[in-house]
């Protein structure tokens, strides 16, 4: 939520001084990936133990899982040209009780009571950072559809992430994502 917070607040920036969505996320993605590959390169240059390489199928699974992350940036830097950061990150973790419904769903059972406390205190936590509670709040319907949409797209990506290709280094695979 913090992370998510404060490129809000550049992108805000960004958007009052003439940049579009597309501008700032493709900026953002390009970033990562040199961030990425340099980190790569670090790890492969000092790891002592031979690193997995993945599969043509797992390259493929997770450049299209990939996808979910790039939504991810997307939604959110819409919806927060229409609401209130504040209100944006909210909506965007909401992605934390999403993510135990799907779990719930895939696995068919039920979360257990340590899982919802856990979303309690994320849930509050977040309320509690942004300031929510102490704050005017002006809702506009596109930007909470824009957040939900966020939420629903990370939680896409987290389920893949944990999911897909798990024996490769972190590394490795958010570079493949991106």
């Amino acid at each position: 939520a913090s992370i998510y917070g404060m490129l809000a607040t550049f992108v805000k920036l960004a958007y009052q001084d003439g940049y579009t969505t597309s501008e700032v996320t493709t900026s953002q993605f390009v970033l990562g990936l040199v961030g990425l590959l340099i980190l790569n390169l670090i790890q492969t240059a000092t790891s002592k133990k031979d690193l997995s390489t993945p599969s043509s199928k797992e390259v493929r699974n997770l450049m299209l899982a990939g996808t979910s992350l790039g939504c991810t940036s997307l939604f959110y830097y819409i919806s927060v040209q229409y609401i209130n950061v504040s209100v944006a990150i909210v909506l965007l973790m909401q992605s934390v009780w999403f993510s135990v419904v799907v779990e719930s769903f895939m696995t068919k059972k039920l979360p257990n009571t340590r899982k919802i406390i856990s979303v309690i205190i994320v849930l509050l936590g977040t309320v509690l950072a942004t300031n929510l509670v102490n704050s005017k709040i002006e809702l506009d319907w596109k930007g909470v559809f824009w957040g939900l949409m966020a939420a629903a797209s990370y939680t896409l990506t987290m389920f893949t992430s944990n999911t897909l290709a798990t024996h490769l280094p972190v590394f490795r695979k958010s570079f493949i994502m991106l």
